[in-house]
């Protein structure tokens, strides 16, 4: 079944209910949330995005879990992810992030377990009628359970045995330097260098990614984030 056809059969399908008001998908979000996953809060609104959360505890540092639903009454669908962030800037940042310790995974990528999608895989459909979109969004939050979940523990038990974010965490509790200098002279050669990662020079950049990139026994998939690792470290060491 292609967009075109999901859209004619959610459009044509019997639903009696009355239109979604609006602002009414806030409470239908909030109710089915508090049902199936209570811990997480909702948090934020902004730019059509309903933003739930959970705090979980790691050692010295928190773990900001969120969930973000984008929905937009005009086209008819939800466009969903999920991050686990280690630096709270990143907790809702609006872009994808395949890192170590600021993941932010969309949901529907999680469910097929593919970076490629159709239109019609990509989003959840709704017809803008209460009964339908109510039904839609607990399919949502039944996803979150089974894919998205298990996503943030790994997450969570990622961040607190492997070694490369072990031994980049060990580095900046270690560190004694101007968090604000250390700021702007990285972010001055990111922007000389058109802001890839390579163009970064700095002594304590560099050393911090050599540190990372002589931890024994890595994958060759955390090997290949090491340069972001080091960068997101640094991030998180000028802005606590």
């Amino acid at each position: 079944m292609n967009w075109f056809d999901i859209i004619k059969e959610l459009t044509t399908r019997t639903d009696n209910s009355p239109e979604l008001k609006r602002g009414e998908i806030k409470q239908i979000l909030i109710q089915t949330a508090n049902e199936l996953i209570p811990d997480f809060e909702f948090v934020l609104y902004k730019n059509s995005c309903y933003s739930f959360q959970r705090l979980r505890s790691a050692g010295d540092f928190t773990i900001y879990e969120t969930l973000h639903i984008i929905f937009t009454l005009k086209d008819g669908n939800f466009a969903c992810s999920i991050a686990s962030s280690l630096n709270p800037e990143y907790a809702f940042a609006n872009s994808y992030n395949g890192g170590l310790i600021n993941p932010h995974k969309d949901l529907k990528v999680l469910r097929h377990n593919t970076g490629v999608l159709n239109i019609e895989d990509a989003y959840y459909f709704h017809n803008g009628r209460v009964k339908t979109t109510t039904k839609v969004v607990r399919e949502i939050f039944h996803d979150y359970i089974k894919y998205g979940l298990p996503f943030l523990n790994k997450q969570f038990e990622r961040f607190q045995t492997n070694e490369i974010i072990r031994e980049g965490l060990n580095f900046i509790d270690n560190l004694n330097f101007n968090g604000e200098a250390l700021k702007k002279e990285i972010e001055y050669e990111l922007n000389q260098g058109k802001y890839h990662l390579s163009s970064i020079k700095h002594p304590i950049y560099v050393s911090l990614k050599e540190k990372l990139l002589g931890v024994n026994g890595q994958t060759r998939e955390d090997r290949q984030q090491i340069r972001k690792v080091a960068f997101e470290l640094l991030e998180i060491y000028w802005t606590r």
